[in-house]
């Protein structure tokens, strides 16, 4: 496979693969578009000159176009949470400031219901609590299953 004209190595697409750290196909495809410096093809073979370091030049050029495999939107997770400094500021002020921030992304908001359609809603209402003195809650569909884990349980298992 190794063949010397003129003080110059040739390798395969195989080695090149190998000191590239690319697969072989890839290797095969950047010497077809014309990447590689120098390369070849004698006998079916595909020739890479290597340079004193031992490592094929790659061009820069005639790079093509631009991938197309992130074309969607990153999904970024959403989150809701009460806080609870505020709900006592409320409380000791007699006020009725939002106490739910919802986080997306890179964006906060406060609010005082946060509804999420088929499932339910987050409230925080001071002024109607609940038999157990809850000024937060959630309430839901009743046709919505729900699945309960205790930390208990989770650290048993």
């Amino acid at each position: 496979m190794r063949n010397s004209t003129m003080s110059e190595t040739y390798i395969g697409t195989t080695q090149a693969a190998c000191r590239l750290h690319l697969s072989v196909q890839r290797v095969r495809k950047l010497a077809i578009d014309g990447r590689i410096e120098g390369a070849f093809k004698e006998n079916g073979r595909w020739q890479i000159p290597v340079s004193s370091g031992g490592m094929p030049k790659i061009s820069c050029k005639n790079k093509g176009p631009k991938g197309t495999w992130r074309k969607q939107k990153q999904k970024i997770m959403t989150f809701i949470h009460v806080i609870q400094g505020i709900i006592k500021d409320n409380r000791n002020n007699k006020t009725q400031n939002p106490v739910i921030a919802v986080k997306m992304g890179g964006h906060s908001f406060l609010c005082n219901e946060v509804r999420i359609p088929g499932f339910g809603r987050l409230i925080y209402d001071p002024e109607h609590k609940k038999n157990c003195g809850a000024t937060v809650w959630f309430e839901i569909e009743p046709d919505i299953a729900l699945q309960m884990n205790s930390f208990e349980q989770a650290i048993r298992a």
